[in-house]
């Protein structure tokens, strides 16, 4: 099995780029996006344009990708690893290589992750699938390198009341870049 040479600087720059492009133009036009599938899509065409990533079915760079771990639902909707659960999905995901790929994690290991939110309101349980995505992100067994793991929260309101509780969520997961934005 060969191994991928970890994500370089120039990657995690445009990684980064894309993301506050993204950001950016949810600021400045939320209603040009009308869900998160909009959202991930914007973002990997921002990924396609840096010309490191490439699409299409020898591609490296994919919407929707299954995690290596399994996860069950509990009744709150949280996942929880379970060798019995199903795969989840990554909202974007890649690899810095060029070699022919698969959508089989045992051939691939994943250069970087990117999980979002896009809370148009602050739902009752709005902590569930962020807590839903950083363990995801931050789950070993995903095999996602701790310098590729994303997280983007793009919302509609302010989240100054919900503040204390957000930062506590993104410290229980250090290990993931957080961001967030707030459309104006």
């Amino acid at each position: 099995m060969k191994r991928k040479p970890a994500t370089n600087e120039k990657e995690l720059a445009l990684i980064e780029k894309s993301i506050i492009n993204t950001m950016r133009k949810f600021r400045e036009s939320s209603k040009s996006f009308w869900s998160t599938d909009d959202i991930r899509s914007h973002l990997k065409v921002l990924l396609l344009k840096g010309r490191l990533f490439k699409s299409g079915r020898l591609g490296n760079v994919f919407l929707s990708f299954p995690t290596r771990n399994t996860y069950e639902r509990r009744e709150d909707g949280s996942l929880l690893p379970s060798p019995t659960g199903k795969n989840d999905h990554f909202a974007l995901a890649g690899w810095a290589t060029s070699i022919p790929t698969t959508w089989n994690h045992v051939t691939q290991q994943l250069s970087f992750a990117i999980e979002m939110e896009y809370l148009r309101t602050m739902p009752e349980k709005w902590t569930v699938p962020i807590r839903n995505d950083l363990l995801k992100l931050s789950d070993e067994k995903n095999e996602v390198p701790l310098r590729g793991r994303f997280f983007l929260l793009l919302t509609t309101q302010p989240t100054s009341l919900f503040r204390g509780q957000l930062n506590a969520l993104f410290e229980e997961f250090p290990s993931v870049r957080c961001y967030q934005q707030i459309a104006q």
